[in-house]
């Protein structure tokens, strides 16, 4: 009777947790139907809200613009990839080539690195002139806390 009872509960949770699974999935391929206009939308509200976590001072609120427009010029090219790939991978028909597919994915990486070069440079004056703690909400918020122990 007990083990009847654990199964009969078990099945009743795993039944009620099906349509939060399609909810996550259908959460997803929304996420992934964005325009590139969607996502530069989303990046630019994302650096509003960096700059008033940063809380910066009248000096360092001079270097901001710049930073702005090179995050912004740099969250653009990536939402055009994104779409741009999304879309070549729609229209590919048959069996994919595994060497264009690589060679693709070289250019888009070397694309997107220049881009890094380019930001970090125009985004070197105004790290360089946040203090520690600022400079460490920078690094939390653009790059997960992932950032070089130098």
């Amino acid at each position: 009777m007990r083990q009847t009872t654990m199964l009969l509960m078990s099945a009743t949770l795993l039944a009620s947790l099906a349509p939060i699974g399609c909810a996550v999935a259908r959460d997803r391929s929304d996420h992934s139907e964005l325009t590139a206009s969607q996502m530069t939308d989303r990046a630019d509200v994302r650096t509003a809200k960096l700059k008033v976590d940063l809380n910066l001072t009248a000096d360092q609120e001079k270097n901001w613009p710049a930073f702005a427009a090179a995050m912004q010029d740099m969250n653009t090219k990536q939402a055009n990839r994104r779409v741009g790939l999304r879309d070549a991978r729609a229209q590919q028909h048959g069996t994919p080539d595994a060497l264009d597919d690589m060679r693709k994915r070289a250019d888009f990486q070397i694309e997107r690195s220049n881009d890094l070069k380019k930001f970090a440079d125009a985004a070197q004056p105004l790290y360089g002139s946040l203090d520690e703690q600022q400079k460490s909400r920078f690094a939390l918020v653009l790059f997960g806390g992932e950032r070089d122990a130098r």
